[in-house]
């Protein structure tokens, strides 16, 4: 049981009427947290005030220098998924911003991107890893 890893969220339905839930893989199960740890909202966890990352009160900051905006989002990521995922060193963090154009039924709208990638190694296995994914802020969602 103990290298058994759940998808999240979990299947409440599948575990009340005792199907067994969706397992995954260890790389699997480490960006799910990661990214729980990208896209919680400081407070939001209320057992720990300090989970999450300092994205969400970046997002409206659209009058900050980019630059200060960047250095001060990839050490937070980098400093929270190293507090909070215990079964990762974590060797880097970059993050890329860029503008990229999102189209919806009625007008296009141009968005800041984050492309953010974590780099590691997994202490169980001593393999390499690395979690990529982009966020769109102002307001802050998901590509």
């Amino acid at each position: 049981m103990k290298d058994l890893f759940y998808k999240i969220p979990i299947d409440f339905k599948r575990l009340s009427s005792g199907e067994d839930l969706r397992k995954v893989t260890i790389e699997e199960s480490l960006a799910q947290y990661i990214s729980l740890i990208i896209t919680t909202i400081f407070g939001e966890y209320k057992y720990d005030t300090e989970f999450g990352t300092v994205i969400w009160e970046t997002d409206f900051n659209l009058l900050a220098n980019a630059n200060q905006l960047k250095d001060m989002i990839k050490e937070s990521v980098h400093e929270k998924v190293k507090k909070y995922e215990k079964r990762l060193i974590i060797t880097d963090v970059t993050l890329g911003v860029s503008e990229d154009t999102v189209s919806y039924e009625t007008n296009i709208r141009v968005k800041k991107r984050l492309d953010i990638v974590v780099y590691g190694v997994i202490k169980k296995t001593n393999q390499p890893y690395y979690y990529k994914s982009s966020y769109f802020l102002a307001p802050f969602s998901f590509k």
